[in-house]
């Protein structure tokens, strides 16, 4: 598990503030089309910090999102899944049907490439 990122992003806050500063590098190619559409902190504004989603963007106009999942690498090893559903993304006056990407990975350098590669595919279609 040498090649593990972060490993332990869900036990120390500085490192979970690393993680999403490392995914928020790695997509900012992303920057000025896409912006969150989940909520990642509590009512009283505490972050979950559960990685869940570590990650959230959405093109409203285009109708598509996505997320990434990132999982502790101690209790699930080595992964990377992904698949698409169909969600309602919220827009001013009310909400619209949309297709959303959801990607489940334990992160490496691998990992991440293979996340940004997907991203950059399903929001920057040739």
């Amino acid at each position: 598990m040498n090649d593990i990122l972060f490993a332990d992003f869900l036990e120390h806050h500085a490192v979970y503030a690393q993680v999403q500063a490392y995914w928020q590098a790695r997509l900012a190619f992303l920057e000025g089309q896409c912006t969150p559409y989940l909520r990642t902190a509590f009512a009283n504004g505490q972050p979950f910090y559960d990685g869940n989603p570590i990650v959230n963007l959405a093109d409203r106009n285009a109708g598509k999102a996505a997320r990434i999942v990132q999982q502790c690498p101690r209790e699930f090893g080595h992964g990377y899944t992904s698949f698409e559903q169909a969600i309602e993304l919220a827009i001013d006056d009310g909400h619209r049907p949309a297709r959303e990407k959801i990607i489940v990975l334990t992160l490496t350098q691998a990992t991440a490439q293979r996340a940004e590669d997907e991203l950059r595919a399903w929001f920057v279609p040739a």
